[in-house]
C-alpha cells in the first residue's frame, strides 16, 4: 500500500509539472530559420493525436516569430510535427517592419514559409495598402498573389483588377484581368498593368486607354508617371483630344504643359484647321496647337475641295510672333537646319516652347 501511495504521488507531481511548462522540446524541425517559436500566450494545451498530429494549442494574445517575422493571433493551434499553424481572429504578421499583413484567418506553412490569409485580408507597406478577401504570401520572398479580386489604395489613386502580384521589395503590384485605375485626374482600363506604389510609375503591358477629360492615350506599351504627368509610349500609341490626334512608333507627353514629342512615323492631324503633318520627328504643343515636324516633313492643307501640299526640310505650324523662339529650340536639336530656310507658317495658333519630356526611345522600356 506505502508502494503505492508513493507511487501516485509522483504521477500528480509529474502532472503538475507538465502543466507549468510550455510545451514538449520538438525534435523537428531542427533548422532555426524554419522553427516557429511561441513568445506568448495567455493559455497554451499539449495534444499528441498520432505519429503526424502533435499539437500545441494557444489561446489569448497568441505571439509567434520565424526568424525577423512576427505573428498576432486571437488563437493558434501549431501543429509540431508538420510545422504547420492555423491561426484565427485579429492576425497581424509583421514581416521585418517592412509589410505588414492583416486578417481573420491564416494557414501559415512554417517550413516554406508560405502564408494563405483568408477574410478581411489587408496588407500594407507603407507606400500602399492592398486589401482582398484571399491573399497568399509568400513570406521569404516578400510576394503575394490574389485570384478573387484585389485593391490598391495608394494615396488618392484607387487600382482594382480580378488577379494580382504583388512584390514587396520592389513595391510593384502587377495587375491582370479587367484593370481599372481611378485618380482624382485620370481614368484607366486595361487588362495587364505593372504599378509601383513607391513612384507611382504605371507600365503599360496590353492595350490601354487613359483618360483625363480632356486627352485620351491608346498603347500597348510604355509608362506613365502619375506623379509628373510624365509618359512615354511605344507601338503606334495614339494621344488625342477633341480636334487634335497624333500617332507614332514613340509619343512622349507631358500633361502639365500639354507638349507631346512623336518618333518614327507620325501623323499628326488637328481637324479644326484642317491640317494633316506627316514625319519622322514632330514636336508640339496640345494645348496651343502648334507643331514643328522635322526627318522629311509633309503637310496636307484642306482648302474647300482642294488639298495642298508642302514638303521641306523642317515644318513649323503656329503663331508667327513664335517664330524666332522656336528658332532657338530647334537649333538646339541635333543635325539642324537654318529654320529661316525651311519654315512655314500655315495657321494662326499655337505655340513652341522648350520642351521638358522623358526623352523619345526606339524601344521603350
Amino acid at each position: 500500500m506505502k508502494q503505492l501511495f508513493l507511487f501516485s504521488v509522483y504521477i500528480c507531481l509529474l502532472n503538475n509539472l507538465f502543466a507549468q511548462v510550455a510545451g514538449p522540446t520538438r525534435p523537428i524541425p531542427t533548422d532555426t530559420v524554419k522553427r516557429v517559436d511561441i513568445i506568448h500566450s495567455d493559455r497554451l494545451e499539449y495534444q499528441y493525436v498520432d505519429s503526424l498530429h502533435e499539437f500545441q494549442k494557444l489561446v489569448g494574445h497568441v505571439k509567434l516569430r520565424q526568424g525577423n517575422t512576427l505573428f498576432d493571433a486571437d488563437s493558434v493551434a501549431l501543429n509540431q510535427k508538420t510545422n504547420i499553424a492555423e491561426a484565427f481572429g485579429n492576425i497581424h504578421i509583421n514581416d521585418a517592419d517592412s509589410v505588414h499583413t492583416y486578417s481573420q484567418y491564416l494557414k501559415y506553412f512554417g517550413n516554406t514559409k508560405l502564408a494563405q490569409l483568408r477574410k478581411n485580408v489587408k496588407l500594407s507597406d507603407g507606400k500602399g495598402v492592398l486589401t482582398t478577401d484571399s491573399l497568399d504570401y509568400d513570406v521569404g520572398a516578400h510576394i503575394g498573389s490574389f485570384k478573387n479580386g484585389g485593391k490598391v489604395v495608394n494615396g488618392k489613386t484607387i487600382l482594382t483588377s480580378e488577379e494580382g502580384f504583388y512584390y514587396a521589395d520592389t513595391r510593384e503590384v502587377y495587375f491582370k484581368k479587367k484593370v481599372n485605375m481611378v485618380d482624382p485626374e485620370y481614368r484607366l482600363a486595361t487588362d495587364t498593368l505593372l504599378y509601383n506604389t513607391d513612384s507611382q510609375i504605371a507600365t503599360f503591358l496590353a492595350p490601354t486607354t487613359i483618360d483625363d477629360g480632356t486627352t485620351r492615350i491608346y498603347t500597348s506599351d510604355g509608362y506613365y508617371n502619375l506623379k509628373t504627368g510624365q509618359g512615354n509610349f511605344g507601338k503606334r500609341s495614339i494621344i488625342q483630344d477633341s480636334t487634335q490626334t497624333i500617332t507614332g512608333d514613340v509619343l512622349a507627353f507631358e500633361k502639365k504643359t500639354g507638349q507631346f514629342e512623336g518618333k518614327g512615323n507620325v501623323v499628326y492631324k488637328d481637324t479644326a484647321q484642317g491640317v494633316v503633318l506627316i514625319s519622322n520627328h514632330l514636336y508640339g504643343n496640345r494645348d496651343k496647337k502648334s507643331v514643328l515636324a522635322t526627318e522629311k516633313p509633309v503637310m496636307i492643307i484642306k482648302q474647300d475641295a482642294d488639298s495642298i501640299y508642302v514638303a521641306a526640310d523642317t515644318l513649323f505650324s503656329g503663331l508667327q510672333r513664335d517664330l524666332d523662339s522656336l528658332q532657338k529650340v530647334f537649333r538646339q536639336q541635333k543635325d539642324t537646319v537654318a529654320i529661316k530656310d525651311s519654315v512655314i507658317n500655315v495657321k494662326d495658333s499655337g505655340i513652341i516652347n522648350t520642351i521638358q519630356l522623358p526623352p523619345v526611345h526606339d524601344t521603350v522600356p
